[in-house]
């Protein structure tokens, strides 16, 4: 039978979420894996709410629905908050959030207490801030969490996330790599699961 990765991912209009979604599935693509890179949003503008979706797999024939039980839920802004953010993770699937330390305080409100989640935190906003990746006042986080969702699925290597990134993206690509590897490195399971 043929294992499929599912990554369901959240975010907001203007943080580089669909171009992020076509980063990972080029970069796992450079690893032997066939992959499928799409997106959902209403409103087209900065700041609206934005879903995109990547299916991961060694076989080229894959379905082309939307995810409902992904195995990671990839949260690109912290402000995002509701039970529904996590609707459908797998039972020790794993819920990568931009946060700091205070985002853990928010868990109780999402997780729910039937199932089990590996969490995993990345402060991709002040590492975006840091190499000044930003848009006006906009963090730009999508290079960050790219390098922490390749770190946390183990389907693509630094390396071909790097070169992915340099095809795709044409504005600060120092900043973007050096970001891409901090978010690789800096990411942090949060202690505990919820049970």
């Amino acid at each position: 039978m043929n294992e499929m990765f599912e990554f369901r991912l959240h975010g907001r209009g203007g943080q580089g979420i669909v171009v992020a979604a076509s980063i990972f599935a080029e970069a796992v693509f450079l690893e032997g894996f066939y992959a499928r890179a799409f997106s959902l949003f209403g409103a087209e503008r900065r700041g609206a709410p934005v879903t995109a979706f990547i299916r991961v797999s060694k076989d080229r024939l894959m379905p082309r629905s939307r995810i409902y039980q992904p195995d990671y839920v990839v949260v690109f802004d912290s402000t995002i908050t509701g039970s529904t953010l996590i609707a459908g993770l797998k039972d020790e699937g794993t819920l990568l959030v931009n946060g700091g330390e205070s985002w853990d305080d928010n868990l109780t409100g999402i997780l729910g207490p039937d199932n089990r989640y590996q969490i995993k935190t990345v402060d991709a906003t002040q590492i975006a801030w840091k190499h000044k990746l930003a848009i006006g006042s906009f963090p730009m986080v999508n290079t960050v969490m790219l390098g922490a969702m390749g770190r946390i699925s183990g389907l693509t290597s630094l390396e071909n996330l790097i070169s992915s990134i340099k095809k795709r993206v044409s504005a600060s690509i120092d900043a973007n790599i050096s970001a891409v590897t901090e978010g690789y490195e800096r990411v942090k399971e949060v202690e505990r699961l919820v049970t």
